[in-house]
């Protein structure tokens, strides 16, 4: 751009004029010859040239000189090559990818379906006879003990009414081994009840319950028979093998009990019931072994009062 000379008009006292001395008109006319031209100079126009484009006030001038125009430069060889090769892998990986999230869909589905059937056994109390393989899945819940003992004590309550229904339509005396081999299939899940966390306690008082309902069958008839005697000293014994398991591992997992299990108290109320089957049918034994490793823990107990050894707790 051609440097503008400063115009005397702008920050310049005006052209000096003699006015102490007539000066001619020549004079000043030579005089105003040597004075700079103020009028813009325009531009030489070049021809065959394209127009300068100037930037507009408040634009960033420096920027838009020092911008370079965006190209896009062809990949070397080796990038295209290595581009080419990983492809392949890429679109698997993909793929994958969206069957992973297809397959997520389907076992969420598949979960709910299970909460669902679940909630359809709890809700009509059949989980005591689901297979093991289901059963096994709905044990993992933290209640599984509470309901499984819930639906045992209303399984139990059926099958006595339904044994009841079944010895008042019949004209002759129903044989005891009839309501022992009904009632003992409980006995399988009433063990698994046991296994569970807060299961001991609920499977002890379901075995005592389990004896009671067959205590309710039979009649002056069946305690006299040979046969139902027999039956019934049978069916305890199995009781109380289930049973001697029950006790040990409740005493083992005494902490996970909310209330203490004071196990002189159960161990005065089996015998009460134990003196009270002996004069009413004649049932000899109640429970025996049972009885012997909690009179045993009973005595650990007192052992551990006395500052030796503590055992199990001994009843107030």
């Amino acid at each position: 751009m051609p440097i503008r000379p400063n115009s005397f008009t702008d920050h310049q006292s005006p052209p000096y004029k003699d006015t102490q001395y007539a000066s001619t008109y020549n004079s000043q006319d030579r005089l105003g010859s040597y004075r700079p031209n103020t009028a813009p100079q325009q531009e030489p126009t070049h021809y065959n040239a394209l127009p300068i484009q100037r930037p507009q006030e408040g634009s960033n001038s420096a920027t838009a000189h020092n911008t370079p125009p965006a190209v896009t430069q062809a990949p070397d060889p080796l990038t295209r090559a290595f581009n080419e090769a990983v492809r392949p892998y890429l679109d698997k990986i993909e793929r994958l990818e969206a069957e992973i999230e297809e397959k997520t869909l389907d076992i969420q589905q598949l979960e709910d379906e299970r909460q669902d059937m679940h909630a359809w056994i709890d809700k009509r109390g059949l989980r005591a006879d689901v297979p093991p393989s289901i059963a096994a899945a709905m044990n993992n819940d933290s209640t599984s003990a509470q309901t499984l003992a819930h639906h045992l004590d209303r399984k139990m309550t059926i099958l006595n009414h339904d044994l009841h229904r079944l010895q008042d339509s019949l004209s002759s005396h129903l044989p005891t081994s009839t309501f022992t081999t009904t009632l003992a299939t409980l006995l399988p899940a009433i063990e698994s009840l046991s296994n569970l966390p807060h299961g001991p306690p609920l499977a002890f008082e379901l075995l005592i319950k389990l004896g009671g309902n067959l205590n309710s069958h039979g009649g002056e008839e069946g305690y006299n028979n040979e046969g139902d005697i027999t039956s019934r000293a049978e069916f305890y014994s199995r009781l109380d093998e289930t049973m001697v398991d029950v006790v040990r591992r409740r005493l083992e997992r005494g902490a996970e009990e909310e209330q203490p299990w004071y196990v002189g108290k159960d161990v005065k109320r089996l015998e009460k019931t134990g003196g009270f089957l002996r004069s009413k049918i004649g049932l000899q034994t109640y429970f025996p072994r049972s009885l012997e490793v909690m009179r045993y823990e009973v005595k650990r107990g007192e052992v551990g009062a006395n500052g030796r050894h503590g055992g199990g707790h001994v009843s107030p």
